[in-house]
């Protein structure tokens, strides 16, 4: 039980972030630093009380959530080592958990569906580890 809730909060809390960040990242300076993209958002909006270019927020954001993403996985990397073979910390998959809730409110509102069902997978194994280490948990008490 302990080795697979390890290998499920490896996965969905380290490899995937880490994955996906640096997979978001790729994409961000191949494609969305382009001249032509950077010129189709350059017509300023109000955002804010300010005018701003719309690439300036959004490449801002762009490349900030793939930087997120590779910092919880790493994150996640200290506490599994710190954990020195016992079960993930609840508190770090329960965090995980939030962070797929909000992956699946946006995979749903922002019609990205392979983003909603990742999150879908994300959060069945998330459950599956938690279950797993309550379980393995209560029984060494």
């Amino acid at each position: 039980m302990k080795r697979t809730a390890n290998i499920l909060f490896l996965i969905v809390g380290i490899v995937m972030p880490i994955a996906i960040g640096a997979l978001h990242t790729f994409v961000h300076f191949k494609d969305l630093v382009a001249p032509h993209v950077q010129e189709a958002l350059s017509e300023p909006i109000l955002l804010m009380g300010v005018e701003q270019a719309p690439w300036n927020t959004w490449g801002l954001m762009s490349f900030m959530m793939g930087a997120s993403f590779i910092i919880i996985g790493l994150l996640n990397i200290s506490a599994l080592r710190k954990s020195k073979g016992a079960y993930p910390p609840v508190m770090n998959i329960i965090v995980m958990m939030l962070y797929l809730s909000f992956v699946l409110y946006a995979g749903h509102t922002f019609n990205a569906m392979p983003q909603f069902y990742g999150g879908i997978a994300g959060m069945l194994l998330s459950i599956v580890c938690l279950l797993l280490v309550m379980r393995g948990e209560k029984k060494l008490n």
